[in-house]
């Protein structure tokens, strides 16, 4: 990720965290408080229609209270029948002594069927009605004390109707008397009910509001044994809800008002919020754009611009430096960089100048074998004079032992030491040469290996003197066979190898003596040579020839006795020649040639030189001939 994207992704969780505890401030606070203060108005509203039904409903019973003083003072209850329910609006009146006994009943003329109600059943039964409201009076009647007085909302036989109750006791010497009026509540006072208090009635199971709704209402005003306030109910987001309950019996059916009213004012806070919340939030986007633009001309081009000039300053490059000059953190930064430049130049000129005077050659390589630096001293040793080797593979300058040991040399380096090898080099002029290097690894800053550096050392003469040396411990000067040492050791090397089959052959010249005592030491001297070169060409690779000394040679070859036995008589016929030398020509010296087989005839190489041995002396008193060991030798 770029630091563009970094620093602006750096503001994100501020700028959410802000909004977020913006947002559950505004929910947990705000809104909250404006709940309450809904909650407020919407109880304070309830407890207003409270005293407003109230009013409605002791209206009847002020009424009934009025009838009641009439009809004890001068109205007969003749006058009661003619009068009552026209003036006072009722649909029924009753009178009840203190027994219970019905006095009077007086009832306007109802059809259940066409009469708009507020049933609470599917049918409802005058008859049934009639008996329900009696049965109620009678109870009402016999619970009553003197003067007393009540209005209730109730359902009987599924007519919600309000009753009102008056208990008298007249002149001393009269019974008590109860007077029971009412009405039912059909379509046009309900609808004028609602209207007037803005709120549905509604006949409720008596299980809908519970006891904890009325013990949570609020019940101060005279009128709290007819009329409770329930809890506040949420049925959505934008309504709140509360209920008036009118007193009733334990199973009975109740009639609730229900007032439901808009949370204003939770509502407009929530859109107040969400505004607020979406202005922020614009608002705060606007600032992001604009610490970006900041950051970019007042950061990121500057942080571009000091990268651009780092890239451009490279081992080719002497004297570049950071153009800015700012005095802040990224002005003091340039300033170090190129103080740290300034440093690094004058360290690779020293180094360089070192490199230059020593007179080994040093060179650098990339993890691929590619050269990327050398010195002076390099390109003499290989003989580059107009061009540099940088850019060549290292692999194309070894030859095919080398390039092996090369490769498993660098998959074996690590960062701690160095390796040395050694090997062939190819010139410019295509010759080869021997060197030796010490090979070490280039890290980067995060310990990884970037490249390998060495110091190369010429060691021809040192080869060539080793071989020398190497060839006087080994070689027969006379012959450049083999010698007795050589013999011993490549004998020992190849029974270690443990061959399947390996022949060893001892060949001595009959008669060498008599060309020694005839022509001298010289001439057998030439002797030898020619037969050593006749023994070279006769020998294939691996197979070796050696003079062990005199004229006693050997030969090592790979085969078992019948492949030895047909090399030995070519040999016989090879070796058996007349040698010419200068003018003179000797034909009477013979080989006599001795073979053993490892590991048929020994099985180690004292008892396989022994039988190789004993099978030549065999052969030489036949002379001229090949003798392969056996038990009789």
């Amino acid at each position: 990720m770029t630091l563009r994207k970094k620093l602006l992704w750096l503001f994100v969780p501020p700028l959410t965290l802000t909004l977020g505890l913006v947002y559950v401030l505004s929910q947990t606070m705000m809104l909250d408080r404006l709940d309450r203060e809904d909650e407020l108005l919407l109880f304070n509203e309830a407890k207003r229609l409270r005293a407003l039904m109230s009013n409605s409903i002791n209206f009847d019973l002020d009424r009934l209270q009025r009838l009641a003083q009439q009809m004890a003072a001068e109205m007969p209850v003749q006058a009661v029948e003619q009068a009552t329910l026209e003036q006072l609006n009722f649909d029924f009146l009753l009178q009840l002594e203190a027994t219970g006994t019905l006095q009077l009943e007086q009832w306007r003329p109802i059809d259940l069927a066409t009469r708009p109600l507020l049933l609470t059943t599917q049918h409802a039964d005058l008859n049934n009605l009639r008996s329900s409201i009696r049965q109620r009076a009678t109870q009402l009647s016999k619970r009553h004390t003197a003067q007393a007085s009540q209005v209730e909302l109730v359902v009987l036989a599924g007519v919600p109707l309000i009753l009102a109750s008056v208990t008298l006791t007249p002149d001393q010497g009269e019974a008590r008397r109860t007077l029971v009026a009412g009405h039912l509540l059909d379509a046009s006072r309900i609808n004028t009910l609602q209207a007037e208090l803005k709120g549905s009635l509604q006949v409720v199971p008596a299980e809908r509001y519970t006891a904890s709704d009325s013990a949570q209402a609020a019940t101060s005003g005279p009128d709290q044994d007819q009329i409770s306030i329930s809890s506040r109910h949420v049925p959505d987001e934008r309504h709140q809800q509360v209920a008036l309950l009118f007193s009733h019996s334990p199973n009975e059916q109740q009639l609730v008002l229900e007032l439901t009213r808009e949370r204003r004012l939770y509502n407009e806070g929530r859109k107040a919020i969400n505004l607020f919340l979406v202005v922020s939030t614009a608002v705060a986007l606007l600032a992001w754009l604009l610490i970006y633009l900041g950051l970019e001309f007042l950061l990121l081009r500057r942080v571009s611009r000091m990268h651009d000039e780092f890239a451009r300053i490279g081992p080719d490059v002497t004297g570049a430096r950071l153009s800015d000059s700012g005095q802040d953190e990224l002005g003091y930064l340039a300033e170090e960089a190129n103080q740290t430049l300034e440093r690094l130049e004058q360290s690779e000129a020293r180094d360089r100048a070192i490199l230059e005077a020593i007179e080994e050659g040093y060179f650098e390589l990339d993890t691929n074998g590619e050269i990327v630096s050398v010195n002076r001293a390099f390109c003499q040793l290989l003989g580059y004079k107009s061009h540099s080797p940088v850019g060549i593979r290292v692999q194309t300058l070894l030859d095919d032992d080398a390039n092996q040991r090369f490769l498993a040399l660098l998959n074996s380096i690590d960062d701690n030491r160095s390796q040395v090898m050694s090997g062939r080099l190819r010139r410019v002029d295509g010759s080869l040469c021997h060197y030796e290097t010490r090979l070490s690894t280039i890290l980067d800053a995060k310990g990884e290996i970037r490249g390998y550096r060495g110091i190369l050392h010429d060691v021809s003469r040192h080869v060539e003197y080793q071989s020398q040396l190497l060839d006087i411990a080994y070689r027969d000067a006379l012959t450049g066979l083999g010698n007795r040492k050589a013999f011993y050791e490549h004998l020992q090397q190849r029974l270690d190898e443990a061959p399947a089959a390996l022949a060893l052959l001892f060949i001595d010249l009959d008669r060498f003596k008599q060309v020694n005592d005839s022509f001298g030491h010289d001439v057998g001297d030439a002797l030898l040579v020619q037969m050593a070169q006749r023994l070279r060409s006769a020998v294939r690779k691996p197979d070796q020839a050696y003079r062990l000394g005199g004229d006693e040679f050997t030969l090592i070859l790979t085969a078992d006795a019948a492949g030895a036995q047909g090399l030995a008589q070519r040999l016989l016929a090879a070796l058996g020649q007349p040698v010419t030398l200068d003018a003179l020509q000797i034909d009477f010296v013979t080989p006599s040639i001795g073979i053993a087989v490892y590991p048929q005839h020994a099985q180690d190489i004292d008892s396989l030189i022994k039988a190789a041995d004993q099978a030549m002396y065999q052969a030489k008193r036949g002379r001229n001939e090949a003798v392969l060991f056996s038990a009789r030798c």
